[in-house]
């Protein structure tokens, strides 16, 4: 009788261990879905003379860990109110996750400095501000020589707004099968929520499909696609909020 008592509780012990290992299993998946954003802290002088070579640089993080992989870092620079007439600078890694940049400002001004920062799958763009030389601003930020009529939709744009875009999708994407595509919008590191999102999708430059996206939970967007061909896609994601939000950027998918 002892005997049956000892297999009995043995076979306990036995079902129990093996019952808990599907829940450790789902567990470690769950901390392996959960994606850390990632975070750019972009530094630069708030005050130079025109003609003064001027260091750029963004810190950029994903949690704890400093990003040192990143895929593309630019610094685009304009001066106020023409936004059109942008240069683009590369970055380059300096140490601990710091992408630096050297860039002469030639003609005195308000610059705006945005950095565009690829990693992870993410997309980020904190933006900064530099006044070169002697300028007179406005309560509003703005030189006093660009406030012409016709110009509010330019200004409308907050020049102090953190918008970050991380795309989400599959680490492996195969031909014609459905896949899950989802965008993260953050503002000032808080979901931007009720916005318009959509993916231009196009493929060696043929003409690109068009996905929109609903909001399934705050701040983060998503929509079903199917590739109907292997290949390079290059992903355009269009953000929008009213007048003050209209982003995008450019990423790059593989599909098998």
């Amino acid at each position: 009788m002892r005997n049956v008592l000892l297999i009995m509780m043995a076979g306990i012990f036995i079902l129990g261990g093996c019952s808990s290992k599907p829940e450790q299993g789902k567990s470690k998946d769950r901390e392996e879905s959960a994606v850390q954003v990632i975070e750019a802290d972009l530094k630069v002088p708030e005050t130079i003379d025109a003609g003064e070579e001027a260091s750029l640089a963004v810190t950029v993080r994903q949690g704890n860990e400093a990003v040192t992989d990143a895929d593309e870092v630019k610094f685009e620079v304009w001066i106020d109110g023409q936004k059109e007439n942008s240069e683009m600078v590369e970055a380059k890694h300096d140490s601990e996750g710091k992408y630096m940049a050297d860039h002469v400002f030639t003609a005195e001004g308000i610059y705006y400095v945005q950095s565009h920062v690829t990693a992870r799958r993410q997309h980020t763009m904190p933006q900064a501000s530099i006044k070169v030389g002697e300028v007179n601003v406005e309560a509003d930020g703005h030189q006093h020589e660009h406030e012409e009529e016709g110009h509010e939709e330019s200004h409308s744009h907050g020049h102090d707004r953190e918008v970050s875009i991380m795309l989400l999708a599959p680490d492996h994407i195969h031909a014609k099968e459905q896949t899950t595509l989802s965008v993260m919008l953050e503002k000032e590191g808080e979901p931007l929520t009720d916005a318009k999102v959509k993916l231009e999708i196009s493929l060696d430059g043929s003409t690109p499909q068009w996905v929109n996206l609903s909001e399934t939970e705050p701040g983060k967007y998503t929509a079903g696609h199917q590739f109907f061909e292997s290949g390079t896609y290059f992903i355009t994601i269009h953000a929008e909020k009213g007048h003050d939000i209209h982003e995008h950027t450019e990423t790059e998918l593989t599909v098998k």
